[in-house]
């Protein structure tokens, strides 16, 4: 299935198929933020009910990530199309006020998205993992190469932190990095190579990639994730990821099948 025929498809299926590209821009924007208010009351509520906010945050974030399902809907022959980073943009706002300014540590964003209930750390991990969904929303829009960053930086890496301290058992770490499980690593490598082929399939991206060079993009996620320095895999997994997707077609035929 081609993106024109996905988009066709999607935009059926929501009742959108008459509407002027900018008019299906804007509805399909206001789509994200109605997902996206659903997903936060959702989160609110994992807090409440479990009294932590490890579950709330990695829902959060794995969430974010999901936004992707909705680019089909955006109709790129207008300039409109970059509403799809709509909710980003006030998410990223929302979360530099809230770190920089407002600063209360009883606020539930803070809650939610910090480990340690300090404002501060909103303008890290939270502040970043934003500006990335932005830049690939604009600079990426329904490529493979959004689909490949998004996966390791939204699910592998969303999925990574509850696994590993739930159930990791095998530490370790690198030089300048803090202390990382086995069991976390393997879970980005997988959740990159699963996350790949959802977004490859549902966004009908074709054809889709080799099992070995999926497998490569997982490996090269993982591996830069469990030696970034403190706060920055947001940033330094998508970079290396970036800087990797060419080299890994050049070198495809050095995989093993």
């Amino acid at each position: 299935m081609t993106t024109t025929t996905t988009t066709r498809v999607f935009r059926e299926i929501v009742g959108l198929p008459h509407l002027s590209p900018l008019w299906n821009n804007v509805c399909s924007s206001l789509l994200t933020v109605v997902y996206m208010k659903i997903c936060l009351e959702i989160s609110f509520n994992f807090r409440i009910r479990w009294h932590t906010s490890q579950k709330a945050r990695r829902f959060a974030h794995i969430s974010d990530a999901f936004i992707l399902f909705f680019w089909p809907l955006f109709d790129t022959n207008h300039w409109s199309w970059r509403l799809n980073v709509l909710v980003p943009v006030v998410m990223a706002v929302r979360i530099f006020y809230k770190g920089a300014i407002l600063r209360n540590p009883d606020d539930e964003d803070v809650r939610i998205m910090s480990h340690s209930s300090s404002p501060s750390e909103l303008l890290y991990g939270p502040l970043q993992y934003k500006i990335f969904l932005i830049l690939v929303g604009l600079y990426r829009f329904m490529s493979p190469e959004g689909a490949i960053l998004v996966a390791a930086v939204g699910i592998g890496d969303g999925l990574a932190p509850a696994v590993g301290q739930n159930y990791g058992r095998h530490i370790y770490q690198m030089p300048l990095s803090n202390a990382k499980t086995l069991e976390g690593s393997v879970t980005i490598f997988m959740g990159t190579v699963v996350g790949i082929y959802i977004y490859f399939y549902m966004l009908g991206f074709t054809p889709i990639l080799p099992l070995r060079m999926t497998l490569a993009y997982g490996a090269v996620a993982a591996c830069v994730e469990g030696s970034t320095p403190g706060m920055l895999d947001n940033i330094v997994v998508p970079l290396a990821l970036h800087f990797s997707i060419e080299r890994v077609k050049e070198w495809e035929w050095m995989l093993p099948p």
